[in-house]
């Protein structure tokens, strides 16, 4: 196969968690290519916010795994503070007991775990637990992760796009700048106006002032341009307004007329946010988290999709992603099957192999479980299954009762 980034590079991350919001038990590692699928209201996307709330406290998954003093702020007092902090604002609640299990009893309390370890430095285990309106935090480092931070070893960082992407992109200009911080939760009490979480701000924070002076990395420019070459059809222009704020556009190929986003189809103004994210901020070695990417698309375009996924963790970038698509599924499925073959691929490098990727099963009161894959069945959640028969036995007693009326009304007729 053609040379690739290791995409063990980076360090391997378990989170555990129990009585978490919808989640009643999980016990996950995060893999290159991570995703989450079940019915709505499982989990999904907790954990998603999850990962990202703990990238956020702690240099991102880095070798050290301290606590990010510049996302301490001054006011707080300890690492126990800052932790919390963390917390309410990446979920939008007052308190930390609020994530504790919807529906459980008083005595389910709540617990979050994540062990972090590396080859070369060792293992880091970090623990949290809510419970009778306290909260606890437990902290055990082996081998030599105190050692000093290295500047070019930590710069990994976390991106996350959320499921109301489309809308916050058409709207990201009417709560700019300094109205971003006052809708972000302080965690001084009660706030008088409306809150955002911090996934919802630091999205249309990046938005308001996004930039593309800088250098991105050639293997992620040339995933930018197959995903708007392959499956927009078109660019995605970005300009400045009167009021300094960038105006984002859309220019179909073969045409010379831009568009504005509030104007296009919604699987432009979905995947444009993704073109400018990695256009100008995912970087090798960080971690992009997508809720529902085949949102708005066709089952051709999610397909496409999943093909930009894979070569983003070929890349070397750590994708995590929420789903309800069956196509996408399907297209990740081949993919890893693809990377079973001992053929050569042709760059760019579009396959997996099964250690690379975890799908998870979120349910309703039940511990999330991963789906293996298979090479024949490929991954195949029971649900899915289970709504296809449903709706073929339906479909044939359906048919078979038209049938019968049919023949009823032609021997009346005769």
């Amino acid at each position: 196969m053609s040379e690739i980034k290791d995409t063990q590079q980076h360090p391997k991350v378990e989170i555990a968690v129990k009585n978490f919001g919808p989640i009643a038990e999980a016990d996950i590692d995060l893999r290159p290519l991570t995703v989450f699928v079940g019915p709505s209201n499982t989990g999904k996307t907790y954990f998603a916010t999850l990962v990202y709330a703990l990238h956020s406290i702690f240099f991102q998954f880095s070798h050290t795994a301290k606590p990010i003093k510049k996302n301490i702020p001054h006011k707080l007092s300890s690492h126990h503070d800052a932790v919390e902090l963390a917390f309410k604002r990446c979920f939008d609640v007052a308190s930390v007991s609020d994530l504790e299990r919807f529906g459980g009893s008083n005595s389910d309390s709540l617990e979050v775990s994540l062990n972090l370890s590396d080859i070369d430095l060792g293992n880091w285990h970090f623990r949290l637990r809510s419970g009778g309106g306290k909260v606890t935090l437990n902290e055990k480092r082996k081998g030599i992760l105190s050692r000093p931070p290295n500047p070019e070893q930590n710069s990994e960082k976390c991106y996350y796009l959320p499921a109301a992407r489309s809308g916050l992109l058409q709207s990201y200009r009417v709560v700019a700048g300094s109205l971003m911080d006052l809708t972000l939760r302080s965690g001084n009490g009660p706030s008088e106006i409306p809150t955002f979480s911090a996934v919802t701000v630091d999205f249309m924070r990046h938005l308001t002032f996004h930039k593309e002076n800088g250098k991105p990395a050639p293997e992620i420019q040339g995933i930018a341009d197959a995903l708007e070459s392959e499956v927009l059809a078109g660019k995605i222009i970005v300009t400045t307004s009167q009021g300094g704020y960038p105006k984002y556009n859309y220019c179909p190929d073969g045409s010379a007329q831009e568009v504005s986003l509030t104007r296009t189809a919604a699987m432009v103004s979905e995947l444009a946010p993704l073109v400018l994210y990695l256009r100008g901020l995912v970087r090798p070695g960080d971690t992009l988290i997508i809720e529902e990417p085949e949102a708005h698309l066709h089952p051709g375009a999610q397909a496409d999709i999943a093909v930009i996924l894979t070569r983003l963790v070929r890349a070397g970038v750590r994708v995590i992603i929420t789903t309800h698509s069956d196509w996408l599924l399907q297209e990740i499925s081949n993919l890893t099957l693809e990377g079973l073959l001992a053929e050569e691929t042709d760059e760019p490098a579009s396959w997996l192999l099964p250690e690379e990727i975890g799908v998870w099963h979120c349910q309703k009161d039940e511990p999330v479980k991963e789906i293996p894959f298979h090479p024949r069945e490929g991954i195949s959640p029971e649900d899915y299954e289970d709504v296809a028969e449903g709706l073929y036995n339906r479909s044939v007693n359906l048919q078979q009762r038209f049938e019968k009326k049919k023949g009823e009304g032609e021997r009346e007729s005769s």
